[in-house]
């Protein structure tokens, strides 16, 4: 199985094609292990913990490394999922815990626009100074 490393080390077990990325967004899906759902959204809502996060392979050989996907946008467990089947000749399903996180990258419209109000108030501070001397 696939796993995807965390800033701090911390590897989360992904389950078959359990990861989709694009530009913007990285959806995840993984066995949540020892952790509660808790303490899974807490570790994933650092933003020093998802800056960087590698994709590695069954024998711990990087295959992909995610970059600046850092805000949370949702998590959730589901108790009962689909995570696998048999390999006999019924191949049944075999049920299991699995949480699935979406995470984005920052919206940089947001920031340029805190940057401009920012400036823009520093403008109206100075003309206020400069209406005073008057």
């Amino acid at each position: 199985m696939e796993k995807i490393k965390l800033n701090s080390g911390k590897e989360l077990e992904l389950i078959v094609c359990g990861i989709i990325a694009d530009s913007q967004t990285v959806t995840m899906k993984f066995f949540p292990g020892e952790d509660s759902l808790d303490t899974l959204n807490t570790l994933l809502m650092d933003v020093s913990e998802t800056e960087k996060m590698i994709l590695l392979s069954e024998g711990g050989e990087q295959l992909a490394i995610y970059n600046g996907y850092t805000q949370l946008q949702e998590i959730r467990q589901e108790l009962d999922a689909i995570i696998g089947y048999t390999q006999d000749e019924e191949q049944a399903p075999i049920t299991g815990k699995l949480v699935t996180a979406v995470l984005q990258k920052p919206d940089r419209t947001e920031q340029r626009l805190e940057s401009a109000e920012a400036q823009l108030t520093d403008m109206q501070l100075a003309l206020c100074e400069v209406y005073e001397m008057l």
